[in-house]
């Protein structure tokens, strides 16, 4: 029987992190009948190859060595059978009972298919969907659920940065569920004691820039989305592009209304780090060019559309 859904992990001998990764599926997942796991693996990884995970419905995924994340993710998806997919990593525990049934609850508001379901790392938290949850649906007008040239990060930039899109277009289609927990361990502890992401400069050197050219595609991608959410018509299409084209920035989108919240749940703002602490950080995330961009993008005055023509929804 085809899944509900399915869980996408590209991973290469780490069988400890990925035996625990399943330990916390099987401990906190109402229905693991209706959860496939997709396992990515390469063809001379023999460990992960022969690993063996009897109470969970696993598949395998083999490709070739050396492909990028946006390629393994799309060799996942190619064989996972759930109409939810999502882009999951191997260094995860999850730590909410049921959260299977919250995700899917959240998609049956939304009979056309065109959700993101955003769920708490606890590193970015609010900030980034790192492990973005969509659907059958968005993956075929989206001509796949990433493109395939991302080394390694900003894939789930870009899934969001889309439905980023729709919002100021007035859709707003990101469910942020603050009490769904899928702990990532992947975190340096700092000295003030709290848990940071720090990505590779190198690999973000490729990846950042790669981003920002897709900015139009992107554009292109809301549109589509947009005119199956309600159809086809010029007149709001000529509006549409004409917001989309005002848009310079992608970073400027990620306010904290963008998302849908469970009702009677307010995610408490940060008190901002200090200017030193902000780049000294973005200096170890992103290196000097990621440095100088964000500095750019500060000087800039990023603008959103001052009304729409329709109430948001």
């Amino acid at each position: 029987m085809p899944a509900t859904l399915s869980l996408l992990i590209p991973t290469r001998q780490r069988t400890d992190c990925l035996r625990r990764l399943l330990d916390s599926l099987v401990a906190t997942t109402a229905d693991c009948d209706a959860l496939e796991v997709v396992l990515v693996v390469d063809a001379d990884d023999a460990e992960s190859r022969a690993f063996v995970y009897p109470e969970l419905r696993l598949r395998r995924c083999m490709v070739s060595p050396g492909l990028t994340m946006g390629q393994l993710n799309r060799a996942g998806e190619r064989v996972a059978t759930g109409e939810l997919l999502m882009l999951l990593n191997d260094d995860v525990i999850v730590r909410t009972p049921a959260w299977d049934r919250r995700v899917v609850a959240a998609f049956a508001d939304y009979p056309d298919g065109i959700l993101l379901v955003h769920v708490n790392d606890t590193l970015m938290q609010q900030a980034l969907c790192t492990f973005p949850i969509v659907s059958r649906t968005y993956c075929r007008l989206a001509d796949g659920i990433c493109p395939p040239d991302y080394q390694r990060y900003c894939i789930d930039d870009h899934i969001e940065d889309v439905f980023n899109l729709l919002w100021a277009l007035g859709r707003r289609r990101t469910v942020y569920l603050p009490d769904v927990v899928f702990e990532h361990l992947n975190a340096q502890i700092m000295p003030q004691g709290h848990r940071e992401y720090h990505a590779d400069p190198a690999i973000l050197a490729h990846d950042e820039p790669r981003f920002a050219a897709l900015f139009a595609e992107r554009k292109e991608l809301a549109l589509r989305l947009l005119e199956h959410i309600d159809g086809p018509s010029l007149r709001a299409y000529r509006w549409q592009r004409q917001v989309l084209e005002s848009l310079d920035d992608p970073l400027a989108l990620r306010t904290p209304d963008r998302q849908r919240l469970p009702a009677g749940w307010s995610v408490p703002q940060r008190r901002p780090a200090g200017w030193p602490q902000r780049l000294s950080r973005c200096l170890q995330q992103r290196g000097v060019t990621g440095l100088a961009q964000a500095v750019l993008r500060r000087l800039r005055k990023p603008t959103l559309p001052s009304a729409t023509p329709r109430a948001l929804s």
